[in-house]
């Protein structure tokens, strides 16, 4: 493929690397440069607030494209990365080869059910992935895998979202509509609540109170809630937010940090 990295501002050259990659569709190819024009350093600064630095072994359940993966290597020891969908895998390990990172090691598999011993891991990053699961049983596995004083730190979509994109279309394009997706979601979210059955392929809104709960009941301690963004653990780090608190006065996107 060619290397792609400028090593004048760490920064990918997003356009050049975006077209020589086979997405499988539009709204992924939209995502990947967005996320990619991010500078590296809003992630790195992100992640130093939640402490996420100086660990050992972390995982980094459902790294996508690797956005949050490479901030992740460059601040602590050891890092698997894995995602449901191996295509995905497949584009992260492009880019850590280019970045020639040699602390990532990354697999395909659902984080449903982990493919790791029990107290394994110092702390778990889950970005933007655990409502696309039934997210008791992903809970679960967290807390399975964390070494005792490990932590958690997940980022989910409340119901607003799901309000949001449903009057705005957001994101949309020619093969995604997300205006079924969010009618989809509400309608799956109660379904979930009232079968316990979670649809594959379909995701979820979560409400914040109930999934810090649910955390709470199988053993995590000091769980905190914040909007997306806004959860510092360390004041002297600047940090930005990706999306606004709340849409419509109801839950947005938010996060979440918890203790084993």
């Amino acid at each position: 493929m060619g290397k792609i990295i400028d090593n004048s501002d760490d920064r990918l050259d997003v356009l050049t690397l975006s077209n020589k990659i086979n997405f499988k569709n539009v709204i992924d190819k939209q995502f990947f440069q967005r996320v990619f024009s991010t500078p590296n350093t809003i992630y790195l600064n992100r992640l130093k607030s939640i402490k996420l630095k100086n660990k050992t072994t972390v995982l980094d359940a459902g790294c996508g494209f690797g956005q949050w993966t490479r901030g992740i290597s460059d601040l602590n020891t050891n890092v698997f990365a894995m995602d449901l969908d191996y295509y995905r895998v497949s584009i992260t390990k492009k880019i850590i080869a280019d970045y020639q990172k040699e602390n990532v090691y990354l697999n395909s598999g659902s984080i449903e059910n982990l493919s790791f011993r029990n107290d394994v891991f110092d702390a778990i990053f889950s970005y933007s992935v655990i409502y696309w699961t039934d997210y008791k049983k992903s809970l679960r596995e967290f807390y399975r895998v964390l070494k005792p004083k490990g932590f958690v730190y997940f980022v989910a979509n409340g119901l607003g979202w799901s309000i949001f994109n449903l009057f705005s279309g957001h994101s949309s394009a020619s093969d995604y509509n997300a205006r079924k997706v969010a009618i989809d979601t509400i309608f799956q979210t109660f379904r979930y609540s009232l079968t316990g059955k979670k649809k594959k392929n379909s995701s979820l809104f979560l409400s914040p109170k109930k999934v810090s709960d649910f955390m709470r009941n199988i053993g995590f301690k000091n769980v905190m809630i914040a909007e997306e963004g806004h959860l510092k653990l360390l004041d002297n780090v600047k940090t930005s937010s990706f999306y606004p608190k709340k849409y419509f006065g109801l839950d947005n996107v938010f996060e979440i940090w918890g203790e084993k």
